[in-house]
């Protein structure tokens, strides 16, 4: 019952509009986030208590965060609109259950500083995002990244070593 009540509180935080809804959310979700954070309307946080956000962070627009593994980003990231992470993942091992009553395993995302992940990108559980990255849009993510790569795909390759000389 608790948590059904905390669907319904959630939905109607997530749609509040604009700058005032950004504030809103950041006072009464019980995620913990550092200065100048936006969160914008119609982003779906799963586990918000799992979630950690540094400064100057933006998620936009219609965004779905899946902390039940915890989800962990840095300062000065920008999340573009529809963007995926997942922390969680259905167990389907044992062919006599149904996959429904496997469970889940559970594996924390790191996503470091200055990282720019593009519209409609999604992130694997337990995938680690060093600083000084820019992942592509419609990027599946599903291994490690290191710092200052660019990576596109489904799935992810990295294209560019960003900073480097070429």
């Amino acid at each position: 019952m608790i948590y059904e009540i905390q669907l319904w509180v959630f939905s109607f935080l997530k749609a509040i509009p604009g700058r005032i809804g950004c504030g809103v959310r950041n006072v009464l979700l019980p995620y913990k986030n550092g200065a100048k954070v936006l969160i914008w309307s119609h982003t779906h946080i799963d586990s918000p208590s799992k979630l950690t956000l540094g400064n100057n962070v933006s998620i936009n627009r219609g965004c779905v965060l899946h902390a039940g593994g915890e989800i962990e980003i840095g300062n000065d990231v920008l999340i573009g609109p529809g963007v995926t992470i997942y922390s969680q993942n259905h167990n389907f091992e044992d062919t006599s259950m149904p996959i429904v009553a496997q469970g889940y395993t559970c594996k924390k995302v790191t996503i470091g500083n200055n990282v720019w992940i593009a519209a409609n990108a999604t992130i694997l559980p337990g995938v680690i995002i060093e600083d000084n990255c820019v992942i592509g849009a419609n990027t599946l993510v599903n291994k490690n990244i290191e710092k200052g790569s660019l990576v596109v795909g489904n799935p992810c390759r990295v294209i560019k070593k960003i900073g480097a000389n070429d």
